[in-house]
């Protein structure tokens, strides 16, 4: 009797809610200190959770290896990515672009060298025997780009007095000017930043293809058409979003077929 009271009284119980929507992980190699990082990137993050009608949890990777990592084995749902860490990240797993970066129209962006602009060094030929400094090894605009122009004006690393890797592209700016490193490799607008204090421009790269934002294997399908559609055609609240990263960026349709020079350049190079 007991028994049936209770099957009874069970039935009677309202069905419970269904579960909050998981939340989703957007990440972002660690290009700038994370406090910079988080200013540009959270209004991004707060209109697609918006959009999604998810949570978006923002996330700084510790290297560009651990974003590769969680972009390519779904522990990230989406990633602001450069073209390097792309291309790595497109050899382990199907992972999906949803939109690439332009900047005043331009769906590409650049690499320079710097110098003190008090330094007698006035082209890379100069830089044999010197020290340079780069940003991380998997960076484009920093490494890759800056190693291939030395090479195209006949310079080795191994014709360097010594070079490092030091992370930042802000670390490369300060260590040359202050002197730590001859020279240094690092993305053109961010070089342009540090002119009036002190650097000048070697050399510019040839037009690199533009970061992008992808989404993993896993991520649900419906979703990846909405995040699309929200990068591609904002509304008001995602173009002040957008403001966040950069006055004029916006954000266009792109292939994987814009990323076949970078592999090309890491062949060339031999990574």
């Amino acid at each position: 009797m007991k028994r049936r009271s209770f099957l009874l009284a069970a039935c009677c119980v309202p069905a419970v809610a269904h579960a909050a929507p998981r939340e989703l992980v957007f990440v972002v190699h660690p290009y700038d200190t994370p406090s910079r990082i988080y200013a540009r990137f959270r209004p991004l993050t707060r209109y697609l959770a918006g959009v999604l009608e998810r949570p978006v949890k923002l996330v700084i990777a510790s290297t560009y290896d651990e974003q590769i990592a969680m972009i390519a084995d779904g522990r990230a749902d989406l990633t602001y990515i450069g073209p390097t860490p792309y291309v790595q990240a497109r050899n382990r797993a199907a992972i999906r672009i949803l939109a690439g970066e332009a900047e005043n129209g331009q769906a590409f962006y650049q690499s320079a060298i710097v110098a003190r602009a008090s330094s007698p060094i006035a082209s890379l030929a100069d830089l044999k025997g010197k020290r340079v400094a780069f940003g991380a090894a998997i960076s484009m605009s920093s490494t890759v780009a800056p190693t291939l122009m030395l090479a195209q004006a006949g310079v080795t690393l191994e014709d360097l007095a010594g070079h490092a890797q030091l992370d930042r592209h802000e670390r490369v700016a300060l260590a040359v000017l202050h002197g730590d490193f001859d020279a240094g490799g690092l993305r053109l607008d961010i070089a342009r930043q540090y002119l009036p204090r002190g650097l000048k421009i070697l050399a510019t790269s040839q037009p690199l293809p533009p970061h992008l934002i992808a989404s993993s294997p896993r991520f649900p399908d419906a979703l990846e058409r909405r995040a699309r559609q929200a990068l591609l055609a904002p509304d008001e609240s995602g173009l002040r979003a957008f403001a966040s990263l950069g006055e004029t960026i916006r954000f266009v349709p792109i292939d994987d077929t814009h990323y076949h020079s970078v592999r090309r350049m890491l062949r060339t190079l031999g990574q």
